[in-house]
């Protein structure tokens, strides 16, 4: 029995090194500043999820928006979160009302917003693919 765990343990280990290295980085950039938005929205396309740390609907809108950063097709996409509670100039400036929104947008001018959960990974990705 002690050999049977053992083979699935390396098994397991194994298995997991060989992920796809051509995919984005898995995660949303912390941004704690409206210098540092500013800079993320300057050029490119760039997605932005405005979110509060305690809201049961952002953490239900989150596995959507994360799940993009992973997307191949969206490596050159430029992710990023904003806590309401830490950026409130950012979320006053942008007009952000309510929680989870994600903004879309592409050399510095808003062209996607999605307020409220709900929104399918498909939709967003979708939508953001449109853009390159």
């Amino acid at each position: 029995m002690g050999r049977v765990l053992l083979y699935i343990c390396v098994f397991l280990v194994l298995s997991s090194c060989g992920k796809d290295e051509d995919t984005g980085n898995g995660s949303l950039v912390d941004i704690t500043s409206k210098s540092q938005f500013e800079t993320t929205i300057n050029s490119g396309v760039s997605v932005v999820f405005f979110h509060a740390t305690w809201c049961p609907k952002c953490k239900d809108q989150r596995p959507a928006v994360e799940g993009l950063t992973i997307e191949s097709e969206l490596k050159d996409v430029k992710f990023g979160q904003v806590d309401y509670e830490k950026v409130k100039d950012v979320v006053t400036e942008y007009g952000v009302l309510g929680f989870p929104t994600i903004l879309i947008f592409k050399n510095n001018v808003e062209v996607g917003r999605f307020e409220n959960p709900g929104h399918s990974q498909k939709t967003l990705s979708d939508k953001v693919k449109s853009l390159l």
